[in-house]
């Protein structure tokens, strides 16, 4: 049975479904203007699209198309607790706050909930109240129990956000 990878269309955008094809495009999305609003460790930033591609293929992720361009992604990988984990997020500059974060994240959250997931976490770096402030919009809220841990000593540990999906 062919299946469409189309998730969400509306007028002059859509997202998809990201295949493990598409992970030049989100190494280059998520490397750019929107990377520092999640977490981003010596570990994303050597990120390549052949570790993405692995995530893709063990988790998933959506790359938001506009006119048949790519200007939003995010990928995701299961967690050892059941829960969806944020690995990459990102939008271009020229199309940054019109919503198409949160248009992502709600899609997400929506494929979560049909896959029967109840929670999904995003790492967000502690020295950043105001990216904190938006997901904490979106009700997300900190896991007060987690941190992020990095093998870099010295490194600025990543808070764990979490929202409940029911």
């Amino acid at each position: 049975m062919f299946r469409t990878r189309t998730v969400f269309e509306q007028d002059k955008y859509k997202i998809l479904k990201a295949r493990s094809h598409d992970a030049p495009i989100l190494s280059a999305l998520t490397k750019g203007d929107w990377s520092e609003r999640v977490a981003v460790s010596a570990r994303r930033v050597n990120d390549n699209p052949n570790q993405i591609a692995d995530d893709l293929r063990r988790g998933g992720g959506l790359v938001l198309m506009r006119h048949n361009v790519a200007v939003a992604a995010l990928s995701y990988v299961p967690a050892r607790d059941g829960s969806w984990e944020l690995r990459r997020l990102g939008v271009t500059r020229s199309f940054s706050g019109r919503g198409f974060t949160t248009l992502l994240l709600t899609t997400l959250e929506d494929l979560a909930r049909r896959a029967n997931v109840k929670s999904i976490r995003i790492p967000v770096d502690s020295y950043s109240p105001q990216h904190k402030a938006y997901f904490e919009r979106l009700g997300y809220s900190i896991d007060s129990e987690r941190t992020f841990s990095t093998i870099f000593s010295g490194a600025v540990q990543p808070i764990r956000m979490r929202k409940l999906i029911v």
